[in-house]
């Protein structure tokens, strides 16, 4: 089974207001990430939101023909903890459900990266079967330079350098161990970082398709132009 976790709690500090609920060719930008996802193979998408905001989600789901796919549980406090609450939906799921933990994948993605490829989706979807763990992302194309404060120390050689994106996909095998058994790691800052952690060996998908995250009010215009083109009328 084909699950995905959309991380859509943010409090929109950085923005002023909360991105998630951005409007990108007439939807809010967390059902485009849910469509995303649904779309690269995902059969149930758990949307990790605020208390506050789950009413005014649920209340918008029926005009979506995917709605009976998505399930909508309250998050934490910080991103990890979100995580944290949609795994354990899952994992309640699968083990109702009796389904051999091996033949579960689950799809941790941004809700501000809306515009992910369906192909790029199933490709790390299908890499974290093989290999346990799979990460979206691209390779470096910038040359990169360490600083020491408003000076630049050396630079770093690129070929190495990998910028993780989501989705970032786990094997069912593993979710429990990193996510709900005592003393798993509480402040990861990412999916990745979290089974680095834990000795587990983390395959790179190439993103084959823009995958930008909606981070600061500049990527606002791109969005909404990249949004019209690809979904407005």
């Amino acid at each position: 089974m084909l699950f995905a976790i959309v991380v859509a709690a943010g409090r929109g500090l950085r923005m002023g207001f909360k991105k998630q609920f951005f409007s990108l060719a007439g939807q809010p930008m967390w059902t485009r990430s849910v469509q995303a996802m649904l779309a690269g193979g995902a059969e149930q998408v758990v949307v990790v939101a605020s208390a506050e905001d789950i009413d005014a989600m649920s209340d918008s789901l029926p005009m979506f023909r995917w709605a009976d796919r998505c399930v909508l549980v309250v998050g934490g406090d910080t991103r990890h903890q979100s995580v944290v609450a949609g795994m354990r939906h899952i994992y309640e799921t699968v083990t109702s459900l009796a389904v051999d933990s091996r033949d579960v994948l689950v799809g941790v993605h941004d809700a501000a990266r809306p515009f992910v490829s369906a192909q790029d989706v199933s490709r790390t979807y299908a890499c974290a079967r093989a290999e346990g763990v799979a990460i979206l992302g691209t390779g470096c194309k910038d040359t990169v330079k360490w600083c020491d404060g408003a000076y630049v120390d050396h630079t770093v050689p690129r070929e190495q350098l990998f910028l993780a994106q989501t989705p970032q996909v786990i094997r069912g095998d593993i979710l429990y161990p990193a996510y709900l058994a005592d003393g798993s790691p509480q402040s990861p800052t990412d999916d990745s970082a979290l089974m680095e952690s834990l000795g587990y060996r983390v395959a790179c998908v190439e993103s084959t398709h823009y995958n930008g995250k909606v981070t600061t009010p500049a990527d606002l215009d791109y969005a909404r132009w990249l949004a019209s083109k690809l979904w407005g009328k």
